[in-house]
C-alpha cells in the first residue's frame, strides 16, 4: 500500500498498520487541562497512550520561555519510554486538530525519532469511518530504550529571529484578529514579531484534515527552507510546520513563540500603529 507521506498517514492506512505502530493521543484544550485526559479515558483508538500537553510536550512556566516552554528532555524521554517506544519505533500522534499531535511530532522529530506520522483528521476522523474505540486507562507494556539526539536545526529562537536580517520569512500562525493586534485574548500584549506574515493555521485544513498538496503549496507559496513559524505558544504552529514539511520545506519552530517574545519586553507591531 503507498504511504499519504512520510508526515501524515490516512485513516484507512491507519486502520491497516494498528496492531504495528504506537500511538500516541495527543488531545487537549488551553482552557481546560484535564480535558485531553478526560477524554482519552472516556474513548480513545485501541492501544493507544495519552500525552499530557502541560506535562509532557511542555515544561513549567517560568519568567521567559512562553506559555508551553520546550519540554524538559529527560521527562518526556522518560515518559516515551514507559509506553515502550526505541528509536525505531513507528510511531502515529493523534488528536482533534492536529496541533497537540502536530507538537508531539516535531517533539520526537527533534529528539532523533524519526519514524512517526500524525493521523490526518485526527480522532473526529477515525470515528467518521465508525471505528473501533476503546476505554478506560492505559496498559502496561515493556520499557522501551531512546538515545536522544537533539537536532537543533528545527528550532530558533528569539535571537535568531532578532539577527536574521530578512534572510528568512517570519511566519505567524495565530489567527489574523491576534496578527493585527485587534484583540488578543490570551496574552498580555496584543500585536506581532515586527516584520511577521500571517498564515493563520486552521487556513491549511478542511475541518480537521489538512488540505490536499497542489492547494498547501500556493497557500505556501513564497516560503523556504529556514523560515520561522511562530504562535502564541508554539502548539498550533506545529500545523503550519506540518503542512510546510508535507510538501518539502523545512521550516523551523520557535517554540516559546509570542508569549515568550513579550516576556521579553521586545518591540512588538500591530496594525493600527
Amino acid at each position: 500500500m503507498v504511504m499519504e507521506s512520510k508526515v501524515l498517514i490516512s485513516v484507512k492506512e491507519l486502520k491497516q498498520i494498528l496492531n504495528k505502530v504506537t500511538l500516541l493521543d495527543c488531545r487537549y484544550r488551553l482552557t481546560e487541562p484535564d480535558y485531553g485526559f478526560n477524554e482519552f479515558v472516556k474513548s480513545h483508538i485501541p492501544g493507544a497512550f495519552f500525552m499530557d500537553l502541560n506535562s509532557h510536550l511542555a515544561s513549567e512556566v517560568k519568567l521567559t520561555g512562553g506559555r508551553h516552554p520546550l519540554p524538559d528532555i529527560d521527562i518526556l524521554k522518560t515518559r516515551l519510554e514507559e509506553v515502550g517506544i526505541t528509536n525505531d519505533t513507528s510511531i502515529v500522534c493523534y488528536d482533534d486538530n492536529l496541533s497537540g499531535a502536530g507538537r508531539c511530532w516535531f517533539l520526537l522529530k527533534y529528539m532523533g525519532i524519526l519514524n512517526v506520522r500524525v493521523l490526518n483528521g485526527g480522532f473526529d476522523e477515525w470515528n467518521k469511518f465508525g471505528l473501533v474505540v476503546e476505554s478506560g486507562p492505559e496498559r502496561k507494556v515493556p520499557p522501551g530504550h531512546i538515545d536522544v539526539k537533539l537536532n537543533s536545526d528545527l528550532i530558533a529562537t528569539h535571537e535568531d529571529i532578532l539577527n536574521q536580517s530578512n534572510k528568512h520569512k517570519i511566519i505567524d500562525a495565530r489567527e489574523t484578529y491576534r496578527y493585527e493586534g485587534r484583540k488578543e485574548p490570551i496574552d498580555k500584549i496584543a500585536g506581532r514579531i515586527p516584520g511577521a506574515i500571517n498564515i493563520p493555521y486552521t487556513e491549511l485544513m478542511n475541518g480537521t484534515v489538512m488540505k490536499r498538496k497542489d492547494e498547501l503549496k500556493k497557500l505556501l507559496n513564497g516560503l523556504q527552507d529556514g523560515d520561522i513559524l511562530y504562535c502564541g505558544s508554539g502548539v498550533t504552529s506545529c500545523v503550519n510546520f506540518l503542512a510546510m514539511e508535507y510538501i518539502g520545506i523545512r521550516p523551523k519552530l520557535y517554540v516559546g513563540s509570542y508569549s515568550d517574545w513579550i516576556s521579553r519586553d521586545l518591540d512588538v507591531e500591530r496594525d493600527q500603529d
